[in-house]
Formats: structure tokens, sequence, C-alpha cells
């Protein structure tokens, strides 16, 4: 008896356990809104690699976005075996997420890989953390309002692109059919459909498509968008006392900022009152505006490292402005300046990505750490001590343990050898030395 008096409630808290939602933290950032980045970056032979990817801490969401990007990720490597081309093939993948009625966690990867041409692809996830599975079209919409949908997303498109919708091939790709529709986010006020490469047109299309505009056809209603709110600007760099007459390098590091190690080099360069410029990605910005607003006041330069990491050389002229604008106007709200220098992913450069920059200075380096490839901070010591000089222009990056450990080290034995560690902007300005990859 005693034994059923215990193990009966154990059982119904089991059970009510399993019926409640997923208690989720909603980050700032609205295209980003849950998950935290999970990042790797390759530099191999023959392919250059940039992976992004949420964790959002539900277990079969995360599963299924792993095994997502895996499956593309095998793909790739195997399409890319026999590659022999001069230019390196790339292999890129980035993020958004939604949260609609505190229950609906949407996510997009957006994949974009080029071998011998550019091949673009989206992949969404819509998980429902009430009934903790995933969410499908058919549990939005019956057959008679996917007809409806269907209608709305014809009228949209041949309203703008009339001659280019004048086909079979888009008659058959929008019409009331499931599986043409299944690529969707829940966002707070909208749904957004998304439509592959050679569906609807040659290139990718969009529909978004109001909660309110679908009438009783959806249950779904909207939420105020969620913005990022400017910072007031309060930012006063610190006097910086810099001898053009005395050596100096500085320190960059791309493809931050990371949450945990970006903090620790701060902490390194403020200690030994040096600088360094830190070119953030515009997709992880918006994740750590404070880490951002400390590099500023602490003296330090922020820089743009576009928002996706994709190979600039590989774009139109018009998506290349697209990644360099997006992450000027992300780094503007949060720190009220525009930064001055870019640096194109992998140091990939041409005429058009300089035009694209419209005067802001392009800069690459001349002394690589490999930090990424070595993940050793002895190592790291070792190879920046035995080959720097006089104007020389580091690269790191602010995504290992291993590179955080290895600038703890660095600056203090760098300052003991004479040099003075400043931004790549004062290095431009005060030095006579500049070194150039």
């Amino acid at each position: 008896m005693n034994v059923r008096r215990i193990v009966c409630p154990f059982l119904c808290l089991l059970l009510l356990c399993g019926c409640r939602s997923e208690e989720l933290d909603e980050n700032k950032n609205p295209n980003q809104e849950i998950g935290t980045t999970v990042q790797d970056i390759q530099y191999k032979d023959t392919y250059l690699e940039s992976i992004m990817y949420p964790k959002t801490d539900i277990a079969k969401l995360d599963k299924k976005i792993k095994d997502t990007v895996d499956t593309y990720q095998k793909h790739f490597l195997e399409a890319v075996k026999p590659y022999k081309e001069k230019r390196k093939a790339e292999f890129n993948i980035t993020w958004q997420s939604f949260y609609k009625d505190d229950r609906y966690v949407s996510v997009k990867l957006a994949i974009y890989q080029c071998i011998y041409q550019k091949q673009e692809y989206v992949e969404t996830i819509v998980y429902d953390t009430k009934k903790q599975d995933f969410l499908h079209l058919y549990d939005i919409f019956d057959a008679d309002r996917i007809q409806l949908l269907s209608a709305k997303a014809s009228d949209y498109f041949q309203k703008r692109f009339p001659k280019e919708c004048d086909n079979d091939r888009f008659r058959t790709h929008i019409s009331a059919v499931e599986d043409n529709f299944d690529r969707f986010v829940l966002k707070k006020d909208r749904m957004v459909f998304y439509f592959p490469q050679k569906t609807l047109f040659d290139e990718a299309a969009t529909f978004e498509c109001g909660y309110d505009s679908l009438g009783d056809a959806v249950d779904l209603k909207n939420e105020a968008q969620q913005t990022i709110v400017p910072y007031e600007d309060i930012l006063n760099e610190p006097i910086k006392n810099i001898d053009p007459n005395k050596p100096m390098i500085a320190l960059t590091f791309d493809d931050g900022p990371s949450k945990r190690y970006t903090p620790a080099i701060l902490d390194a360069l403020k200690e030994y009152g040096a600088n360094a410029t830190f070119f953030v990605l515009g997709s992880n910005a918006d994740n750590f505006p404070d880490i951002l607003q400390r590099m500023v006041l602490e003296g330090n330069e922020i820089g743009n490292h576009t928002y996706s990491h994709k190979q600039l050389t590989t774009l139109s002229k018009e998506n290349i402005e697209e990644e360099i604008i997006a992450t000027q106007e992300s780094i503007y709200d949060i720190t009220h300046r525009y930064p001055d220098v870019i640096r194109p992913p992998y140091g990939s450069k041409n005429k058009t990505v300089m035009e694209c920059a419209k005067g802001k200075r392009i800069v690459t380096w001349s002394l690589d750490t490999r930090d990424w490839h070595d993940r050793d901070a002895k190592v790291v010591v070792e190879r920046v001590l035995k080959q720097v000089q006089d104007g020389d222009i580091i690269l790191m990056h602010d995504l290992y343990a291993s590179t955080a450990s290895a600038v703890q080290e660095l600056v203090p034995r760098l300052q003991e050898q004479g040099y003075q560690l400043v931004t790549v902007s004062d290095l431009y300005t005060y030095s006579r030395h500049i070194r150039h990859s």
C-alpha cells in the first residue's frame, strides 16, 4: 500500500511534466530569438567552410538541426573531393530563429555552397514546445485553406513578376499542394514561406503573409514584433598615448564575438593597457551588444567581417553590399559608430569587393597565427614571437579557449619586446612600417 501511495503521485508528476511546454529564454536579437550559436570555420586546401547553427537546449529539436546540418555537409564533402580549381570551393550555413506565442520555435537554416557554381538551399524546422513535437503545414492548414494560401501567394508573385510567372513551372510549384509550402517559419506577426531555386523561379523566392490576412484559416494572431533598441551614445573612447617612433603591431580577431572567449581576451588587453581590432560578424553582433560596447569603451576597434562569412568574391555586387551594409547597421545600432575597416572573410577580395567597400579600408593580415588550425596556446605563442615584426597585422580568432590563453601570455611578452599593441586604424595612422599580406 505504501508503494502505491508513493508511485501514483510520482506517475502523475511524470505525466504532468511530459505535457508542460519547454521554458525558453528569449534573446533580444529579433532574428535569433531562441538559441545560441554553434560555430565552426575551416580553411582547407581546396575549400572553405563556415557553419553556424543554433543550440536551443531542446534535445529533440537540436538533434533535428544537427542532422540537417550534417546531411548537407556530408553531401558537400563528397561533391568537393574531385575539385581541383585554383579558386577554393565554399560551404556556408547561417541561421535564424523565431519564437511565437511562447510555444512555437521556428528555425531557418540558409545553406550556400559554391563548387563549380553557386547553389542555395533553405531548410526550416518548426517545433511545438507544448506538444513536444514538430509542426507541419497540415497541423495549421487543412486542404481547403491551403487553396487560400496558394491563391494569395500566386497573386503576390504575379503582380510583381508577371512575365516570370507565365509558365508551367510556376503554376506547378505555386499550386495548392502541401509540399510546395512546407518550408515556412512562424514569426510573431506573420508566416514566411521559402521557395528554393529552380522551383517558382531560377532564383529563390520568399512570400510573407500576416496572420490577420488569413482570417480564420489559422488559429494564430499577431504579436508585437521585437526590435533592437538603439543604445544611447555614451561611448567615450579613452585617450591613447601612442609613440610613432616606437615599434607597434595590431592584434586582430575574426569571427566573433563569442560569449566566453571574447571577454577573456578583453580582460587581458585591459590588464596591460593594450588595444586590438575585432572584426565581428553581423549575425553575432546583435547577440552580444554588451561585449561590443565594452570593446569601444576600452579603446578597441570594431571592424566589419560581413554578416554571414561568405566568400565575397563568389557573390554578386548586390549580395556583397548586403553583407557589408547589414553589418555596418548592426554595429551602429549598438555602438553609434560605423566601422572604418572591413576584413573580407578568408581575406578574399577583388575589384568588385573594393568598390563595395565604398572608401572603407580593406584590411587583411601579415602574420597568420593559425590558431584555428592548431588550437594550442603554446604553439600560437611560439609562432608569433618567432615571426613578429614592427608593423605586423596579426590574425587570430576569438572563438577558441586556446586563443584566449595565448593572448594572456602574448600581450605582456610582446610589450616586453618593446611593441605597442594598437588598433588597425591607429597602426595606419602612426606606424611607418606597416606590413601587408
